[in-house]
């Protein structure tokens, strides 16, 4: 298993973690009360090459590997102190993951080359009855003529959707049976195509997020990613890579904080000593490490499964996105805690890693869906078969 970056990647790191240092923190407290997405920073760091890094290179890429995109992600983590800035880049990243595996040539030549020069992606599947549940999805394509039909429905909370130039979309498609789901790729300014504002969001406010309303939108074979009705086994695969990139994005950004919260150590005293001498304070600097070293390495493991096939690959996504999302909440609400009145205040920019944290355990699928991923695994690796000799009691 692969689990450290060649020399290259390893440079590939450092550069974007630079990049986003000078490039995308400056301004970030600010962009963060306003709401605002950094649009400037999202083009420069197309023109950077940040996402040329895995794709084929007949479509404009540089045709590295996943981890060499990887490397890019937990360095551009590490450097941007901007959470929202980050999920919107993971959740561009998805939709290109599904392009590059599912989509044909002639979605690649059109999309790939837009979406890695600055066009922004965005997928969607949770709708405002469905949360978590994405098979449960009311958006459909009904039949209009031959080879053409008619998509409505409205997706709700989808990251990007505000600012996003092309959109995957999961919905249903009349008349080919019950296994029915299929995802559908559109420009935003396809007809009936209509996005709404960003939403007021406690954390991540950085991250454009809102609805999507498809009323009649025209669409054809050419729009549908994948084989049509197996759209649910495309869209998990595409959550599990979404679940892994959580892993590694959470781990950067705590190791960026571990600077911080050594100087508040060493700084604020309690009891005539510097707070880090005692021993309940270095626990919680301690808890915070294991969370980073977690959720990177089990992330690193749904990676290398990804890459070499392992059927394990969506659990043990999931089992990064659940480490990385409990331990980024616990770790931000310790961070807060060893800075004290100063953390809380807004006008320190620490309360906002907590608040950001918060919509970890949200996106991507919650907690709760992440625990079931998993008990769902662990009951088809290791239930005994029904002629098993009993365990004695």
């Amino acid at each position: 298993m692969q689990i450290t970056w060649t020399p290259e990647q390893h440079a590939r790191r450092e550069r974007f973690r630079r990049f986003a240092a000078t490039t995308v923190a400056p301004g970030t407290a600010e962009r963060d009360r306003a709401g605002v997405f950094d649009s400037k920073s999202w083009q420069a760091l197309a023109d950077e090459g940040f996402w040329t890094a895995h794709l084929p290179r007949e479509y404009g890429g540089d045709g590295g590997t996943l981890w060499d995109f990887l490397a890019g992600l937990e360095g551009l983590a590490q450097g941007a102190d901007d959470s929202g800035f980050v999920l919107s880049a993971v959740a561009h990243a998805g939709l290109l993951h599904v392009l590059c595996e599912h989509g044909t040539p002639e979605q690649r030549r059109r999309l790939l080359p837009a979406l890695a020069g600055g066009a922004v992606g965005a997928t969607a599947a949770t709708e405002p009855a469905g949360g978590s549940h994405v098979a449960a999805v009311g958006t459909r394509a009904r039949v209009h003529g031959v080879d053409d039909w008619r998509l409505t429905g409205h997706k709700a909370h989808i990251t990007n959707a505000p600012v996003a130039d092309h959109l995957l979309i999961v919905g249903r498609l009349d008349g080919i049976g019950a296994r029915d789901i299929t995802l559908f790729v559109l420009d935003r300014d396809r007809p009936g195509v209509n996005t709404g504002v960003a939403e007021d969001l406690l954390g991540q406010r950085t991250s454009p997020t809102g609805p999507i309303i498809l009323d009649g939108v025209p669409v054809g074979p050419a729009d549908v990613v994948g084989p049509p009705g197996d759209g649910l086994a495309t869209l998990y695969s595409f959550l599990a890579f979404d679940r892994l990139m959580y892993g590694v994005v959470v781990a950067a950004q705590l190791e960026a904080l571990l600077p911080v919260v050594l100087r508040r150590c060493a700084e604020r005293r309690a009891f005539g000593v510097p707070i880090g001498e005692h021993e309940f304070i270095q626990d919680k600097v301690v808890g915070i490490r294991t969370t980073i070293e977690s959720a990177r390495h089990l992330a690193y493991a749904a990676a290398d499964a990804l890459v070499r096939g392992d059927d394990a690959y969506s659990a043990l996504a999931s089992c990064a996105k659940l480490a990385a999302s409990e331990g980024a909440v616990r770790s931000t609400v310790e961070l807060v805690q060893i800075f004290g009145h100063a953390g809380y205040d807004r006008a320190g920019g620490i309360e906002r890693h907590l608040r950001d944290a918060v919509a970890i355990r949200i996106a991507g699928g919650t907690t709760e869906m992440q625990k079931k991923n998993i008990y769902k695994d662990v009951v088809r690796r290791y239930a005994a078969p029904v002629d098993a000799p009993a365990v004695p009691a």
